[in-house]
């Protein structure tokens, strides 16, 4: 869209609510419906904004509980690591588990399997999350995490709420535009014949 059209679209809108007794009612009505529509186009900044931070707080409240509730341990490779291919064969991931066992906050020895890097070998220590009850876990996000999280939230929210509103317009102006061929057929019907007359 250059600045041409732009402008184009800008006067049909200040025209549209003009008091021009000649005025279309459908023009009114689709020039309203266009305003709150960019209104909300606009108030979906913030709002986008205000639920971004709320996510934020509600993923940091439950990555604070979860590190109350955990801790990260060293734990010891005990068996041999066993590949786990997931997809098809032109598109697929290896991933890698193992059996570790490490030594409890009460002082006795647990084990479990869990996910290991690549190349992790028998013996080798990694670091875990286990729970209060010694059973491994998923770590809670990093703050680094739990932001880019809240910011992908965030522009998620904004990019679909603009282009719904750019949607919701360019449809609101087509409506307009075909009902308004459509009353202008109507009327050309019924004046042509009395233009044709004189």
């Amino acid at each position: 869209m250059d600045a041409k059209s732009v402008g184009a679209h800008v006067r049909w809108l200040t025209h549209s609510l003009g008091r021009n007794p000649l005025r279309r009612r459908l023009d009114r009505v689709a020039a309203i419906a266009i305003l709150a529509l960019l209104a909300a186009a606009v108030l979906m900044v913030p709002a986008a904004i205000a639920a971004g931070k709320a996510s934020y707080a509600s993923a940091a409240g439950a990555a604070a509980v979860a590190a109350a509730t955990g801790r990260p341990v060293e734990a010891v490779v005990t068996g041999t690591p066993e590949a786990h291919v997931i997809g098809g064969p032109e598109n697929h991931s290896v991933t890698y588990s193992a059996e570790v066992s490490w030594i409890g906050a009460d002082g006795n020895g647990y084990m479990d399997t869990t996910a290991v890097p690549p190349r992790t070998v028998l013996g080798s220590k990694i670091w875990v999350w286990v729970d209060r009850a010694e059973h491994i876990t998923v770590a809670p996000p990093s703050e680094s995490q739990l932001r880019a999280s809240a910011v992908g939230f965030t522009v998620g929210i904004m990019v679909t709420g603009q282009l719904l509103c750019a949607v919701s317009i360019w449809g609101v102006r087509k409506i307009a535009d075909a009902c308004a061929v459509r009353a202008w057929s109507r009327e050309w019907a019924s004046v042509e014949a009395k233009w044709l007359e004189h």
